[in-house]
């Protein structure tokens, strides 16, 4: 072989080469940009990324801070779960912020709380706002610790009615529903509720739920239904109202005092860990996530 085709040979040998070294080093600097990204996160949104997991003191930390619909009782059952049986999870701190919402969803989220602080315990407080819904979750804790500016209360139960018939007139729209059964629409959006279907949906529907939320608030605060009653009417609160004290709420503090006594009782090394927040990669300094993958993904195919 001359020696012309040889050093052509060693030369694209050393092409090759360099080649896979520069893809090496383009993966080593994509895995560094994304330990970056999730550095930043963890310093300036406040929660700490693990990319290691050793048994430690934690505390979970379930948030309640939207609307409770159906789906959110699912949610909370999911992110507890996971930490019911781990013994590094100490106790569970639950922040609510939320106006309420479905009875249903907020009845389940309650009773699954209480029978879980019978083998972990449970740490009830209110940031912002624990109203209806939110309060009947609230309510199953004790005690019931607060904020001294947060809004509590509201034991009631609403079904708004609106009636845009005049509207529809206007723009040409008619209903026309048929029905078996007397009762089968109580109400429409196209005229008012008669006094009969008022009465029915009273006491069918909004009584026998408003009793369930009375009675089930009474029992989880240790209060008389009766006594309870003077607050409840859909009346709202600042927690730390003299009247409400040891009937709605049962101490006044702040998150960080929480946090301080949780780190007294198990230990300074306590960690937080929210449970049930999901992380969003979307929109962070224009990249997605699963974009960074696929570079790293497709850097790797060119080694081979």
């Amino acid at each position: 072989m001359m020696d012309k085709d040889r050093f052509e040979i060693l030369k694209l040998k050393g092409d090759i080469f360099r080649g896979k070294l520069k893809s090496i080093f383009t993966i080593i600097l994509i895995i560094a940009e994304i330990v970056f990204v999730l550095l930043f996160i963890a310093k300036y949104s406040g929660h700490e990324i693990k990319f290691f997991t050793p048994e430690l003191n934690k505390v979970a930390v379930l948030k309640i801070d939207k609307e409770i619909v159906s789906s959110t009782s699912d949610e909370v059952y999911n992110a507890l779960e996971k930490v019911r049986d781990d013994k590094s999870v100490k106790a569970i701190l639950v922040q609510i912020s939320s106006p309420g919402g479905s009875p249903t969803a907020s009845e389940e989220i309650a009773e699954y709380l209480k029978d879980i602080n019978k083998t972990k315990p449970v740490v009830m407080y209110v940031d912002d706002m624990a109203a209806s819904g939110a309060y009947y979750i609230a309510s199953a804790i004790k005690p019931l610790i607060a904020n001294k500016n947060a809004i509590v209360g509201s034991i009631g139960v609403i079904m708004p009615q609106y009636n845009i018939g005049e509207l529809a007139k206007k723009i040409g729209i008619k209903e026309n529903t048929l029905t078996a059964g007397k009762f089968k629409q109580p109400f429409s959006f196209f005229k008012d509720m008669s006094d009969e279907n008022k009465k029915y949906i009273q006491d069918n529907l909004l009584k026998p739920t408003y009793k369930n939320f009375l009675e089930d608030v009474a029992k989880n605060r240790g209060v008389g239904v009766e006594k309870l009653k003077e607050f409840a009417e859909g009346k709202i609160f600042i927690a730390n109202t003299k009247e409400i004290k040891g009937i709605l709420v049962d101490r006044i503090s702040n998150l960080f005092t929480i946090k301080s006594e949780l780190k007294k009782r198990y230990g300074k090394d306590l960690v937080f860990e929210v449970v049930n927040e999901k992380f969003d990669p979307k929109g962070l300094f224009g990249v997605e996530l699963k974009e960074i993958l696929e570079k790293i993904e497709k850097e790797s195919l060119k080694l081979f």
